[in-house]
C-alpha cells in the first residue's frame, strides 16, 4: 500500500512554457511525457462510491495497472489517500490482486466483482517531472485531457504535486512558488468526482448554510477548535466550487461565511495557541473578506431588481429606479474578475498556509504550559465564558440602547453577525429548544435589519430621481422604514428579555 499525499491545482492559463523557469531552483530527476488511458469502474447501485474508493484501470505505455483508492483525508488542497496498485494482463478489473485486509466488513469482494461495470473514462496527455530538493523528492504533473461519459465530456487542466518521499513541508514551499505566478486554484474535487458527477452519478454542488456542529461538553477545546477549522474551509470551499460550476451571488455569500468562521475560531481560541497564528496568512483572510465587502449590496441590488422589480411595483417611479439600480449592479465585480480572484496568487498563497498550517498543527508549535493545559481543557467553560463575554458587549453596544434609529441598527449588522457565529459555534453544546427560543428573535433582528438596509441603494439613487418621482420614492421609503422600525423594536423589546441558555 501506498498513501498518496498531494496538492492539486486546476489551471485557468497554459503554464507549459512557464514551468522550467520556475523549477530551474530544483533538481530535475526526470522529465518525460505520456498518454494516460482511464476507465473507471462501479457498480451499478455504487457501491464503491459509498465507501469513498474509487477503481479504474490506467493504460499507460501499452501496459495496464488497477488503481483502488480508499477513502483519506483532505485539508484544503491537500489529499492524503492508502491507495493500491497491481498490473493486469487484461482489460478487466480483478479485485482479488489487492489485499483482502482492505474492504470494510460485510462487503465480499466476489459479488462485488461480478457487479462492477465501466462507468466514464479520462483521457489526458501528463508532462510530469520528479524534482528533488533538499533530501525531498516531489513528482510535479501537468494533465491536460478530458473527462467523458457517454456522450457528456469535460476537458482535464489540472496541476498535481505529489511527495514521493521526505519532508510534505517541502510540497508546500513549491506550490507556494507556483501559484505566485497566477492562474493556479487550489482542486477539492478529484478527476473521478467529477466523472461521477459527469455521468449523473453524483450531485452537483448544493447550496447550503451553515450548521452547528454535533459537540459534546467532554470535547476539548483543541478538538472543537479543529473541528470549526476544518468546517469553515470546506464550506468556504465547497461553495468556491459551487460558483465556479454556475456563477451566482448566494455560492459567494456561503463562501464568505465559511472564512468568517475560520477567522471568528481563530479570534475566540487565539489565546490558547501558539502565537505563530498570528501568521502572514491572517492578514490575506482579513483581505479576502475586504475582497468580499461588496456582497452584501449585490445582494440588495439582486433583491431590488428581481422579477422585473417586483418589490418596488406600487411606485409609478418603478422604471426609473430600476435604470439607476441597474447602473449600480454593471459596477459590481463580475464574473472575469471574480474567477481571476479564485486564481490569483493571493487568493491561493491564503488557502496554501491555511492548509500547511492545519496539516502541520502549527498552533501547537511553541505552546507555554499553560496554553497545553487550556487546549486539553473541556471546551463547555471556554464555550460559556465566551458566550457571556459575546451577549455583554451586544448589551453594552447600541442595540441595548432605549430606542434605536434606522442608521443605528444598520451599523450593528456587523456586530450581530459575529454574535451569532459565536453562538453557532458551540450550539451543539447546549439543550436545542432553550438555545432555539434565545436565538431566534436574534435572528429575526438580523433579517429586519438586512430588510431595513436593502433600502440603502434606493437612497442613493433618490437625487438623481425627477422631483415628482423623488417625493413618490421618498414617501414610499418612509412607510417601508417605519413598518420595518416598528418590527425591530418590537423583536429587541422580547430579546433583551430573555434568559441566556448557556448559564
Amino acid at each position: 500500500m501506498d498513501t498518496e499525499i498531494e496538492i492539486k491545482f486546476l489551471v485557468s492559463l497554459d503554464i507549459t512554457d512557464a514551468l522550467p523557469e520556475l523549477l530551474q531552483s530544483y533538481q530535475i530527476l526526470k522529465h518525460d511525457r505520456r498518454h494516460l488511458a482511464n476507465t473507471y469502474y462501479d457498480t451499478a447501485d455504487l457501491a464503491l462510491r459509498r465507501m469513498d474508493a474509487g477503481l479504474r484501470i490506467r493504460s499507460k505505455n501499452g501496459e495496464l495497472e488497477q488503481t483502488i483508492k480508499l477513502a483519506g483525508s483532505q485539508v484544503g488542497g491537500l489529499h492524503q489517500r492508502p491507495e493500491y496498485n497491481a498490473a493486469l494482463s487484461s482489460n478487466q478489473p480483478d479485485l482479488s490482486l489487492f489485499p483482502a485486509g482492505i474492504w470494510p466488513s460485510g462487503v465480499d469482494p466476489e459479488s462485488l466483482q461480478q457487479a462492477l461495470q465501466p462507468l466514464f473514462c479520462t483521457d489526458f496527455m501528463r508532462r510530469r517531472w520528479l524534482l528533488a530538493f533538499e533530501g525531498t523528492e516531489i513528482e510535479l504533473a501537468l494533465d491536460e485531457g478530458h473527462v467523458q461519459a457517454g456522450e457528456r465530456q469535460e476537458p482535464i487542466r489540472e496541476l498535481e504535486l505529489e511527495l514521493v518521499k521526505g519532508d510534505a513541508s517541502r510540497l508546500f514551499e513549491l506550490a507556494e512558488h507556483l501559484v505566485r505566478s497566477g492562474g493556479l486554484r487550489l482542486g477539492t474535487v478529484s478527476k473521478a468526482q467529477r466523472g461521477y458527477r459527469l455521468a449523473g452519478l453524483s450531485p452537483m454542488p448544493r447550496l447550503h448554510v451553515l450548521e452547528p456542529l454535533a459537540l459534546q461538553p467532554p470535547d476539548s477545546c483543541e478538538q472543537v477548535m479543529m473541528a470549526l477549522l476544518h468546517q469553515g474551509l470546506r464550506h468556504w470551499q465547497h461553495h468556491e466550487d459551487g460558483w465556479m460550476s454556475t456563477p451566482g451571488i448566494d455560492w459567494l455569500v456561503q463562501l464568505r461565511e465559511g472564512a468568517s468562521l475560520v477567522h471568528q475560531t481563530l479570534l475566540m481560541f487565539g489565546e490558547l495557541v501558539s502565537h505563530r497564528v498570528n501568521s502572514g496568512w491572517i492578514d490575506d483572510l482579513l483581505w479576502l473578506q475586504q475582497q468580499l465587502s461588496w456582497l452584501d449590496r449585490a445582494q440588495m441590488l439582486a433583491h431590488l431588481t428581481a422579477d422585473k422589480g417586483h418589490y418596488l411595483r406600487r411606485l409609478d417611479c418603478q422604471k426609473a429606479l430600476l435604470a439607476e439600480l441597474a447602473e449600480q449592479q454593471a459596477q459590481l465585480p463580475d464574473e472575469q474578475q471574480l474567477r481571476e480572484l479564485f486564481h490569483g496568487p493571493r487568493y491561493g498563497r491564503l488557502l496554501l498556509r491555511l492548509t500547511h498550517w492545519l496539516y502541520r498543527q502549527d498552533w501547537r508549535a511553541g505552546l507555554e504550559p499553560n496554553q497545553g493545559t487550556l487546549l486539553a481543557a473541556p471546551v463547555v467553560g471556554l464555550a460559556r465564558e465566551l458566550l457571556e463575554d459575546s451577549w455583554r458587549t451586544l448589551r453594552q453596544s447600541t442595540l441595548g440602547e432605549p430606542v434605536l434609529g434606522g442608521e443605528q441598527y444598520i451599523q450593528q449588522k456587523g456586530k450581530l453577525r459575529r454574535n451569532l457565529m459565536v453562538g453557532l459555534c458551540f450550539s451543539g453544546l447546549f439543550p436545542e429548544e432553550e438555545r432555539l427560543v434565545f436565538r431566534m428573535p436574534w435572528l429575526d433582528i438580523l433579517r429586519g435589519i438586512e430588510d431595513l438596509d436593502m433600502l440603502s441603494p434606493l437612497e442613493d439613487v433618490r437625487e438623481r430621481l425627477t422631483a415628482d418621482d423623488r417625493e413618490e420614492l421618498d414617501d414610499w421609503l418612509e412607510r417601508k422604514r417605519g413598518f420595518l422600525l416598528e418590527a425591530l423594536e418590537q423583536s429587541r423589546g422580547q430579546a433583551l428579555q430573555l434568559d441566556p441558555y448557556w448559564r
